[in-house]
């Protein structure tokens, strides 16, 4: 079964774009919309993996619709792409249950999203099994002392400081300083 990928912008220029950048990069099923509430219909439907919404749309806008489709599919990913980036937006998107918000200037960016996403869902797939250890292997064992303190892990050495010279090496203090 092919991944299936819903666009969702008011601007056809923008989603036909994003979708030839995208079929660039992989063998996906790719759905558009124009407008938040077509983005509901359609997330509704067809039950797509991976949800990108413009922000800015005509009458629905995309934190609208991210909140709607989040009550139908809370498990797939809504990524907000948006020329209108800033902490407060991104901050209500992802109240809104959008899991990235990616600033349209920013082409790369929004690939490497879907990828991130849907890349696990590929590899899912894929069964990975280890044998365990034919040797058996004892467990690391911290004694118990006294103190609390006194069972921690040691911690690793603090790297040399430069001595006067300008080598590096290990510092000493003498007790006349």
């Amino acid at each position: 079964m092919a991944i299936r990928i819903l666009i969702a912008d008011d601007n056809a220029l923008v989603r036909r774009a994003l979708a030839q950048a995208l079929y660039s990069r992989g063998h996906w099923e790719i759905t558009q919309a124009e407008n938040g509430e077509e983005a509901v219909a359609k997330a509704k439907e067809q039950k797509p993996d991976l949800i990108i919404l413009d922000l800015a749309m005509p009458g629905m806008d995309g934190i609208r619709a991210a909140r709607v489709i989040n009550l139908y599919l809370p498990d797939v990913p809504i990524i907000l792409h948006t020329l209108h980036w800033t902490p407060r937006v991104a901050v209500e998107a992802l109240k809104a249950g959008v899991r990235k918000v990616v600033a349209k200037s920013d082409s790369a960016t929004i690939l490497l999203a879907v990828e991130e996403y849907l890349t696990p869902r590929v590899i899912g797939y894929v069964a990975v099994i280890e044998e365990p250890p034919s040797v058996p292997v004892d467990p690391v064992v911290i004694p118990r002392s006294s103190g609390a303190a006194d069972a921690t892990v040691p911690r690793p050495q603090t790297p040399a400081a430069p001595v006067a010279n300008g080598a590096i090496g290990p510092t000493t203090r003498s007790t006349a300083e």
